[in-house]
């Protein structure tokens, strides 16, 4: 063994006792020394001193390396390509964890062999404390997936850390991570009831989130595995939240969609009849108008309106309002056709458009009948002709009144729709920004 092979040696002893006046001499012996410490072509270590010294939880030797060589913070290890991080996470070292983050907070997002980033390490051992600091640092990480497309909380159930899954999920409040499936479709639902978690059923089934319902690939909602499961003593515990939160078998869920599907499907047919009917009303309304136009030039236009000359107000109020009727259902039959996914919010909004194009074809209605009746000549002619006029039009201002109420409630439930998805967005927006200044603070 040559002098510079002996001064490795010594090194890693070092960092096995944390030994930082040893550490100190070999430096000032051999300022080249923690260089020398190539893992990567080495056939006598397979760690580097940091991932030593880390995992014994020697804070002041590693300290005195990062400040001299930062960047064996992201070397990996020859066992299972885990960073000092991974270890340092997975031990629950917090003092530790700081240090190398403000050295190297990147890897966070460093994965091994299987796929773990620190942030899975720390789930799987339920180093809360040590989670807090990671998402702090580096929010994204939480979003990493194992090589088995597992996420951070499948791993929490998998192996059992029911504290660490409780402080995910109410720090992340995230709907879409929460939901997530691995690689076998199943959510972190199908694992607290497959693996009898009754704890963790009962904290996930009351998150609002939750989709309770969810098919994984082999065709099984939650409920479906509970009654498939053999029996034991947690049985009841288990079936019990499931029940109140409305899970259901798989079959029920997909006879379910079948309707809801079935709905917006006659929903779209009825919506392209009625707007086609319209819009063609319209047009001819349009080339058409109530009352004809001139056949000949005597002190007017041949083929101008007639109504247009004689009642000018109501033509106006007339083309006005046949033109939202034509215009909005004519929007209607290019939005059905042109192929966008067609989901409840969607056809709420084609139900709003198509009432304003039948609120404006019955006003067309009114005003053209108002006009071909010569209403306003005829009120000291005929009382009778008076009282029918009457009738048709309160008929239709009771008509236009109902359906600007039934307008008015589907435009409020789209509103609230968009309002939840744009606080949820924020709230998110603003967990980053926490987390930001959190981590400049830091540094």
């Amino acid at each position: 063994m040559n002098t510079s092979e002996f001064r490795v040696k010594k090194l890693y002893d070092a960092a096995l006792e944390g030994d930082v006046p040893s550490l100190l001499n070999l430096l000032k012996d051999d300022p080249l020394v923690l260089d020398r410490c190539n893992i990567e072509n080495s056939s006598l270590f397979v760690q580097s001193p940091l991932h030593i010294a880390v995992n014994i939880g020697h804070l002041g030797f590693t300290n005195e390396i990062l400040s001299r060589k930062p960047e064996l913070a992201e070397e990996v290890d020859q066992i299972k390509r885990w960073s000092a991080l991974h270890i340092a996470s997975g031990k629950g070292h917090l003092e530790i964890v700081k240090a190398l983050l403000f050295v190297s907070p990147n890897m966070c997002l460093s994965t091994d062999v299987d796929g773990l980033n620190p942030v899975h390490v720390a789930a799987v051992k339920g180093q809360v404390h040590v989670l807090d600091e990671l998402l702090r640092a580096v929010p994204q990480a939480i979003r990493g997936r194992t090589n088995a497309g597992s996420t951070v909380l499948h791993l929490c159930v998998q192996h059992c850390q029911a504290g660490a899954l409780e402080y995910l999920i109410n720090v992340m409040d995230d709907a879409e991570l929460l939901n997530l499936k691995d690689g076998d479709g199943n959510t972190v639902l199908h694992l607290a009831v497959a693996n009898k978690q009754p704890e963790m059923v009962k904290f996930l089934v009351k998150n609002q989130t939750m989709e309770k319902n969810a098919i994984n690939k082999n065709g099984l909602t939650a409920m479906d595995i509970q009654i498939r499961s053999k029996k034991g003593t947690d049985d009841k515990e288990i079936w019990v939240p499931l029940k109140r939160a409305k899970a259901v078998k798989a079959k029920t869920v997909l006879k379910a969609l079948d309707t809801h599907h079935s709905w917006i499907e006659n929903q779209q047919n009825a919506l392209m009849v009625v707007a086609t009917l319209i819009a063609g009303m319209a047009f001819q309304v349009g080339i058409n108008p109530p009352g004809g136009a001139w056949q000949d030039d005597n002190g007017h236009i041949a083929g101008h309106s007639i109504m247009a000359d004689v009642e000018k107000e109501k033509y106006n109020a007339l083309l006005i309002s046949n033109t939202i009727g034509l215009v909005s259902s004519l929007s209607v039959i290019l939005l059905l056709i042109s192929g966008l996914p067609c989901k409840r919010l969607f056809v709420m909004t084609l139900m709003v458009t198509i009432g304003i194009s039948v609120s404006a074809t019955t006003y067309t209605y009114l005003v053209s009948v108002s006009y071909l009746t010569g209403y306003t000549q005829s009120l000291s002619e005929s009382k009778n002709h008076h009282i029918v006029w009457l009738a048709v039009k309160y008929s239709l201002y009771v008509w236009l009144l109902l359906m600007g109420i039934l307008l008015l409630a589907h435009v409020v439930l789209i509103t609230i729709k968009i309002i939840r998805e744009l606080i949820h967005l924020g709230v998110i927006l603003y967990k980053c920004c926490l987390s930001f200044a959190a981590r400049r603070l830091s540094l």
